[in-house]
């Protein structure tokens, strides 16, 4: 590097995210993680004045390869939560550290912490017993210390602080993007190793999470009157996962286990109906998603759904199955009242962009560096 390369970088305010996320599995808060930065890149590479004087860099676990396009520092010895909790704070040094995955280490003060639901305090049951313990005791430590406390809904931030995190003054909201989805092409071979083609079908998420409630779906499933019409669920939990939870699944579910996201976006926008019956989202990134597709969707009235949603998609009794069994067989029959949603719905997540959320947090980082 030239000496004058050198005393610029030396002048610049470093931010350091922590990488942990990359390293996971990736779920909402990984995805919402990786989506942020890789708009913050783009900023900073198009010229964004708020990022002209910040020197961007990753830090990650050791053996986690960053597939972001910046400066990754890579740990020695740790990983996991050791390696964020001792290892990170000193590779992170001086600059200002950006958690957006709920923690970070506990041992720093001003960074940035991003903590997207308070599902923990709302709904322990979906937890175990060593998880709860770790977040009831970390997240108002972390809270104190950083200097900017960023949630994902005004749902969510009430609830974070009713929970005593942090008062609400406090709390900043930085709406996620859904947008994302239009990036991924679609492969359609899925609907044929699913049976799907030329089929009408719905879908939902598949989880035995308590406050994901898809046991009120599946048994709307089996009382609905166009019992010719299956509910496909996507995700990881497997029959002997429902089983387990007391969950009879019935005869008229596809489990579709986990799939690529391109595979994921076919079976989404070719359904009749996405049905989501979660009991708290501190953002719901799922309906939205299918809601920018053209998918109509069905939601409980609960955490963030109506905020976010709105009107613009249909709305069910939570854990009540009749009431999800006549909204559904609702829109399997009645095209106009599809085409209705459809199109609402469209309108309404776009709103949501990846863009807007990459200035925000960008305005952030200038603001805190």
């Amino acid at each position: 590097m030239r000496p004058d390369s050198l005393r610029l970088k030396q002048n610049m305010h470093r931010i350091v995210f922590n990488g942990k996320f990359q390293g996971q599995k990736a779920t909402g808060v990984q995805r919402v993680a990786h989506a942020l930065i890789s708009g913050v890149i783009a900023r900073k590479r198009s010229g964004d004045p708020l990022l002209a004087g910040l020197d961007l860099a990753m830090a990650s676990p050791k053996g986690v390869t960053s597939h972001l396009d910046l400066e990754n520092l890579v740990g020695k010895h740790l990983k996991g939560i050791p390696w964020e909790q001792f290892e990170l704070p000193a590779m992170a040094g001086k600059g200002l550290l950006v958690n957006l995955g709920n923690v970070g280490p506990v041992s720093r003060t001003g960074d940035v912490l991003m903590i997207h639901d308070a599902q923990i305090f709302i709904t322990p049951e979906s937890y175990s017993k060593a998880f709860r313990v770790w977040y009831k005791t970390i997240l108002p430590i972390l809270a104190h210390k950083a200097s900017r406390i960023l949630t994902v809904s005004e749902y969510a931030r009430s609830c974070l602080a009713e929970a005593g995190i942090a008062p609400l003054e406090r709390i900043e909201v930085l709406h996620n993007g859904v947008d994302h989805i239009k990036n991924v092409t679609s492969d359609p071979l899925i609907l044929s190793t699913l049976g799907l083609i030329n089929r009408p079908y719905l879908v939902g998420m598949s989880s035995v999470q308590h406050h994901k409630d898809v046991r009120t779906i599946i048994r709307a499933a089996d009382i609905m009157k166009n019992r010719d019409v299956p509910l496909v669920l996507i995700g990881s939990a497997t029959e002997a996962d429902f089983k387990a939870a007391g969950i009879d699944l019935g005869s008229n579910i596809i489990l579709a286990g986990r799939l690529r996201d391109e595979e994921m976006r076919a079976v989404i926008e070719g359904a009749r109906a996405f049905a989501f019956p979660s009991l708290t989202e501190g953002f719901g990134l799922p309906p939205l998603e299918a809601m920018l597709l053209g998918t109509p969707a069905i939601v409980a009235p609960k955490g963030a759904l109506p905020e976010l949603c709105g009107d613009d998609a249909m709305s069910a009794e939570a854990s009540n199955p009749e009431a999800w069994a006549a909204a559904i067989d609702k829109l399997v029959e009645d095209n106009d009242l599809r085409a209705h949603y459809s199109i609402a719905g469209q309108h309404r997540a776009a709103n949501y962009s990846w863009s807007a959320a990459s200035e925000h947090l960008a305005r952030i980082l200038h603001d805190a560096a």
